[in-house]
């Protein structure tokens, strides 16, 4: 690089590398066309006798533009914090001190009082969305003025010359690329600034994805170390490294990353897919969430008391490490796709060259730009895959059980921040209220052995008290209870039904109060109700049924729950009114099952019952 002295620029650029550069170099290269003469290559001066270089070309500086990107003005605590020390040099120096804020950027609570000033300074917003209007602010704040205006009489006629013949070209090939290249994108003014909106919204997701899988790596490092030894000593310290991950993966906020109003209009009617656009946010939300969980699953393989053999739990690990650069992958994939209607590089060159070199860990690089629509679905496709094989060998490791609750672990500690707890705060609940990790698989361990001795039950059940032909129907009924005890409604309705059709020929009413069990069996999901009578008949000496219908299941009496036989009785005999009495039935009709009051005279007629359960 040519050795440079103050008295070549006006401005001078600062910046925080991490997360301002990509901006800096876009005010560089706008202001410089505007013919403004800027400094901005600090980072080839950053070594070696750096004050006296450095300080020459801040002195020989009309303004000096701060770009003060999200935590740039952190490490200025720093004696020897670079950004600290060329803000400082501007402000002893007296110099145009210009901040343009970044979204996101905040001032800390407390500054080295040498540079403290620059929070009253007169300050821009940046803001692609209206580019050329922030521009305009922000010359609006120069002290310096663009250097075509200082040339002479002379100089300024052949510029004039140049410049006609420069707009006879421009139109020349305006009409070319219009009748010859029709594709090409952005031409004008409104579309590049669209193209700088949409790729500030880009980097604003990738920045929070890239930090997400920063925390994720050093944390499955130390799980990585800690299985590498098995130290007991250890396991603590995984434990709080899991944690702080979480933590850390919480603090980034991805909320904030969404698209902007102004930014959906803009894309309507460009060639930019609003549906792609949308799915980069939705998919670093999704990716931030599901790091969490998977944070939480990496508890459950770490623990020691978990039942798993050290090999398996190296291989859980590893197809966790797999997964995540999988999605990585995709991100990157998504993100060049996005990108595909921009035939000018030049337009997101700062993009692709200054700013994809800045992530670290998703794998998206200008070397490794594709052009085809479908190669690149066809990679996504093929990391999917790869996603689903690695979930089936965690799932068949860990078990489905396993996982749901430690998702439970994450929703619940979710919960506990909706009610504003801090993440801090809502780790140590979810900590104290679940215990070790160990503990909550222990439970379910014993549930599962619960649930497999009842499936075995259930299963011996069908077997013995199955229908068989020559069974009576008073037998059939005994067995459907038996099966509507133990929830087997199914293998109830069977039996019924068999019964139904063996009293058929003896009983006229059988065909339906079967109807009627059936129905009332169906819906007892709904209903929760599975006690009560059937009437299934009337006093063979009376020959009626008073109000009541076949198939009615009185379930109270006088508002008294009648699950039995001896409660019912029991009910019936207590009535010492001469009006009578309310019971409350299900009866059947075209919308299911409905609870019907009925009015019973003390001297009504008798009906024949039948229970329809057991467990009362």
């Amino acid at each position: 690089m040519k050795k440079t002295t103050g008295s070549e620029y006006d401005i001078f650029i600062s910046y925080r590398r991490d997360g301002g550069e990509s901006t800096a170099k876009i005010l560089r290269d706008k202001l410089t066309e505007l013919g403004y003469s800027v400094f901005f290559d600090v980072e080839s001066l950053r070594s070696g006798d750096f004050n006296k270089k450095l300080y020459e070309v801040i002195e020989g500086c009309r303004d000096f533009i701060l770009v003060l990107s999200p935590g740039a003005l952190d490490r200025c605590v720093n004696e020897d914090d670079w950004v600290r020390l060329e803000i400082e040099h501007a402000l002893e120096k007296e110099k145009n001190v210009i901040p343009v804020m970044l979204r996101g950027f905040t001032f800390p609570d407390k500054l080295p009082d040498s540079i403290n000033d620059i929070r009253y300074k007169n300050g821009v917003e940046s803001n692609y969305q209206f580019f050329d209007a922030f521009i305009d602010k922000l010359r609006g704040f120069l002290n310096s003025g663009p250097s075509k205006g200082r040339l002479s009489k002379g100089r300024r006629r052949w510029i004039g010359i140049l410049a006609l013949s420069a707009a006879v070209l421009l139109g020349a090939a305006f009409f070319i690329k219009n009748r010859y290249f029709p594709d090409l994108y952005p031409t004008t003014d409104e579309e590049r600034n669209l193209v700088g909106d949409l790729t500030y919204y880009a980097q604003t997701n990738l920045s929070i994805l890239d930090s997400a899988a920063g925390y994720m790596d050093e944390a499955y490092g130390e799980c990585e170390d800690y299985l590498g030894s098995f130290d007991t000593a250890s396991e603590d310290a995984v434990f709080a490294g899991l944690e702080r991950a979480r933590i850390l993966i919480r603090g980034l906020e991805p909320e904030k990353a969404a698209m902007s109003d102004g930014l959906r209009s803009g894309i309507m009617g460009s060639p930019f897919s609003a549906a792609d656009a949308e799915a980069m946010y939705d998919y670093v939300q999704e990716f931030c969430d599901g790091a969490i969980d998977d944070l939480y699953y990496m508890e459950y393989v770490m623990d020691r008391d978990t039942y798993m053999d050290l090999s398996v739990r190296q291989e859980i690990l590893e197809s966790y490490r797999s997964i995540m650069e999988d999605e990585l992958l995709i991100m990157a994939y998504c993100t060049n796709q996005m990108f595909l209607p921009v035939e000018d590089e030049e337009a997101i060159k700062a993009f692709k060259y200054d700013y994809l070199p800045l992530l670290y860990y998703i794998p998206l690089r200008a070397s490794d730009w594709i052009d085809s629509r479908e190669a690149l679905e066809s990679a996504q496709e093929s990391c999917w895959n790869s996603i689903d094989k690695s979930m089936e060998k965690i799932q068949l490791n860990i078990g489905e059980g396993n996982m749901e609750a430690m998702k439970l672990k994450a929703e619940l500690a979710d919960t506990y921040m909706y009610d504003g707890m801090s993440a801090e705060e809502a780790e140590r609940a979810v900590g104290e209220l679940s215990g070790q990790s160990s503990l909550i698989f222990q439970k379910e361990a014993e549930l599962s052995g619960m649930e497999a001795e009842l499936e075995d039950m259930l299963a011996e059940a069908r077997i013995r008290f199955a229908p068989k032909e020559d069974d009576d129907p008073d037998l059939l009924w005994g067995k459907t209870l038996r099966f509507l005890n133990l929830e087997l409604y199914d293998d109830a309705i069977a039996c019924v039904e068999l019964a139904g059709e063996k009293a058929a020929a003896a009983d006229g009413y059988a065909e339906e109060y079967t109807e009627a069990m059936v129905s009332f069996i169906r819906n007892i999901p709904e209903t929760g109700i599975d006690y009560g009578l059937m009437v299934v008949g009337h006093d063979p000496e009376v020959n009626d049924l008073g109000v009541y219908h076949i198939g009615d299941v009185i379930i109270s009496i006088n508002g008294e729950a009648c699950r039995s036989y001896e409660e019912y009785a029991a009910l019936k005999d207590a009535q010492t009114s001469e009006v009578g009495y309310m019971v409350t039935v299900l009866r059947r009709s075209v919308d299911g099952l409905k609870e019907t009051e009925l009015h019973i005279d003390t001297d009504a007629p008798r009906v024949m019952l039948r229970e329809v359960s057991e467990k009362y």
